[in-house]
């Protein structure tokens, strides 16, 4: 079984895979065990983004075991029927809590705090119950309803995420909030753009673009939105490297919550299946993640990564 990790997480006895990102160290290689303190220096010397380790070969990381994974039984990756039934019920619950703060907010431009609160709090019970069945469950999201699942998934992302990073309880729901509202904006564009599978031209990507100004005047107007959830609506789509939108903001001007919820929001965007492409599978969305410099904090997505390792069963990276 694969795992990432960050270089200065290795220790002796791992068996690392691959070096990933930045300039190989000197003396370094592919599928080689950690044997003396001068690789493991070497290794935590480097520039290298990630280690991708082996530890079925080698150590895990200080303070886990491959007898006690961090999910317990879940983190084998088996889900039975009962824990399917119970996710689908708390998720046709949240769709329907959701679908009235969402037909508030396009019809009458309120939103109703309440309901998403009420939302969020069947969403992070049930990923404290079981983050896999929740996380995992429906890939497939039908054209009239993606809007609301993606806003439940990441929604569970952000909450599990948060729990992995230890923040206390409340953080934690303020992030399970802005998931589920970072998207509000789109509520306010045309149906037929949302759902247009043809290839969108520069005047329409323009125009999906909004949906970040127009969520945020959206829950402004309410009046007693947390500072998080206006951040994390406006901003989901920045970049580190300032490459995003709509402020171009870079760095240190980007909040923790902000980068969680853009790593949380394109991770679940591709690895569902739409009725115009397949789903990437988590590994294949974990490379390219990886692969967009520039675009997520990397340190974050590491985190990020070991916190889903139960889904990702990693596969050593390509030359």
């Amino acid at each position: 079984m694969h795992k990432r990790i960050r270089r200065h997480q290795v220790r002796l006895g791992m068996f690392v895979e691959e070096l990933e990102g930045g300039t190989t160290a000197a003396g370094l290689r592919r599928g080689f065990l950690l044997s003396t303190e001068q690789e493991v220096d070497r290794v935590r010397a480097s520039n290298v983004i990630s280690v991708l380790i082996d530890v079925q070969k080698g150590c895990d990381i200080a303070g886990r075991t491959r007898d006690a994974p961090p999910f317990g039984n879940a983190a084998l990756g088996t889900i039975t029927a009962a824990e399917n039934r119970a996710v689908s019920r708390t998720i046709d619950q949240t769709k329907h809590l959701l679908a009235g703060v969402f037909t508030d907010a396009r019809m009458g431009g309120t939103v109703a705090l309440g309901q998403a609160e009420e939302a969020v709090e069947k969403i992070a019970s049930a990923v404290e119950h079981n983050p896999i069945a929740l996380i995992g469950i429906s890939r497939l999201k039908k054209k009239d309803e993606y809007t609301f699942l993606h806003s439940i998934a990441v929604s569970g992302l952000m909450v599990h995420f948060g729990r992995w990073l230890k923040l206390d309880e409340r953080a934690v729901q303020i992030l399970g909030l802005s998931g589920l509202l970072h998207d509000i904006g789109k509520l306010l564009l045309p149906k037929g753009l949302l759902n247009k599978t043809e290839r969108l031209d520069d005047q329409e990507i323009a125009q999906i673009r909004t949906h970040t100004r127009r969520g945020y005047d959206l829950l402004s107007a309410n009046g007693d939105v947390h500072e998080t959830v206006l951040d994390v609506c406006l901003h989901h789509h920045e970049h580190v490297d300032g490459g995003g939108y709509p402020d171009r903001l870079r760095g240190d001007q980007l909040s923790t919550p902000v980068r969680i919820a853009a790593i949380c929001d394109v991770y679940d965007a591709m690895t569902t299946l739409r009725p115009y492409k397949r789903a990437w599978t988590p590994a294949e969305t974990v490379e390219m993640m990886f692969g967009s410099r520039g675009h997520f904090d990397r340190e974050l997505l590491c985190e990020f990564v070991e916190s889903l390792e139960p889904f990702l069963r990693l596969k050593p990276a390509g030359p």
